[in-house]
């Protein structure tokens, strides 16, 4: 052992998550899409018009190499799935994804909640009496007219 005693290490408690400064370990590098896009040029393709293509035909050309190692074209028949697939990818290019909406209330506030003391109202011989009416009358008006079963003082009354 050395004479000399070395300072103790100071522990820190670390938070869940990546501390600030943490190394970037994945996503997508810078002008990944520029660097596709002038790549499609080089080449001279346009994998849109190829995949439209593939919608609106019925049949595309594809090159076979023969066992004698020569490439000749053929005419290939589109199939629907194909024709589906290429139609998924293409409608994400065309037309713009729903997103869910937020509702707020008036100037971005919180919505207004409308509360009803049901102990208070049973309080009340007369709101009681009130309520049972409204119960009736919505489970008659939502019951067809051959189910529905009328109170015993409304036998006669117009249906």
């Amino acid at each position: 052992m050395s004479k000399t005693q070395q300072p103790a290490t100071e522990v820190v408690k670390r938070a869940p998550g990546f501390q600030v400064g943490h190394p970037k370990y994945a996503g997508r590098k810078k002008a990944t899409a520029q660097r596709a896009r002038d790549l499609a040029t080089e080449l001279n393709c346009d994998p849109l018009a190829f995949m439209m293509g593939l919608i609106q035909n019925d049949t595309y050309m594809q090159t076979e190499i023969g066992p004698d190692g020569k490439k000749k074209k053929i005419e290939v028949a589109v199939t629907m799935d194909l024709r589906l697939d290429a139609a998924k990818t293409v409608v994400n290019y065309l037309y713009p994804r729903l997103n869910a909406q937020t509702i707020s209330g008036p100037s971005d506030g919180p919505i207004a909640v409308a509360e009803l003391d049901m102990a208070r109202l049973c309080q009340d011989p007369a709101m009681v009496e009130k309520m049972q009416e409204l119960a009736i009358a919505m489970a008659i008006a939502d019951t067809p007219p051959a189910q529905r079963v009328l109170p015993p003082g409304d036998l006669y009354r117009d249906q």
